[in-house]
């Protein structure tokens, strides 16, 4: 598989498919598709089911598979707002920390679990907020505004304003502690503080996506 990101402030992601490769994102962020490729937003099978299920919410849109049927394809996904397309590959043995709405798209093979955060029970924590990817593949990540990424030395910490990760990876562990809460109506802003301990690394988006 092959990619390219084009543009600047708003910026799109062109992938090429081989026969039988498949990608999978959100319905409606696409913006080009070219060859033979077929579209599934309900594929059967308990890999599917847990894409599905870990992603959505009841607001968002269904998933939806691309899978390339015979000879090369050409896909391109649309940017939701400006900002910057991260690419990722996982290796089959490393895991990454990802928030759940900042992906984009993803290949198959990329495995993706739930993080439960402390203070998502009572609604301290937005739920579903970051999940882990793992198994093989690719996946693309879209931070709005700028990237600013940060790495910890082991015993290195580091706070920052947890609404505002893109991804976090290593051995890097943390602890969130809002201030606020999210239903609240007050003149406080509700603020998700994440504590960060290193070893690890952490990248940043620069405009909020809430």
């Amino acid at each position: 598989m092959k990619y390219r990101i084009i543009g600047d402030t708003v910026q799109t992601i062109a992938i090429e498919l081989s026969a039988n490769e498949c990608i999978f994102s959100r319905l409606g962020s696409v913006l080009f598709v070219k060859g033979a490729l077929a579209s599934e937003t309900a594929p059967k099978g308990g890999y599917w089911s847990n894409i599905s299920s870990t992603l959505r919410t009841e607001k968002d849109p269904p998933m939806v598979a691309f899978r390339c049927e015979q000879g090369g394809g050409l896909i391109g996904f649309q940017a939701p707002g400006p900002g910057k397309i991260h690419a990722v590959m996982l290796d089959g043995a490393s895991r990454i920390t990802v928030k759940r709405k900042n992906i984009l798209a993803a290949t198959e093979g990329v495995a993706i679990n739930p993080v439960y955060l402390d203070g998502e029970d009572n609604q301290q924590v937005t739920k579903k907020l970051f999940v882990t990817l793992g198994g093989s593949g690719w996946a693309f990540l879209h931070g709005p505004g700028n990237l600013v990424d940060f790495s910890l030395m082991a015993n290195e910490k580091m706070v920052v304003d947890g609404s505002m990760i893109l991804l976090m990876q290593g051995e890097i562990s943390y602890e969130p502690r809002p201030t606020g809460t999210l239903s609240s109506h007050l003149d406080t802003p509700y603020i998700l503080l994440m504590h960060l301990h290193g070893p690890g690394h952490v990248i940043l988006h620069t405009i909020s996506d809430t």
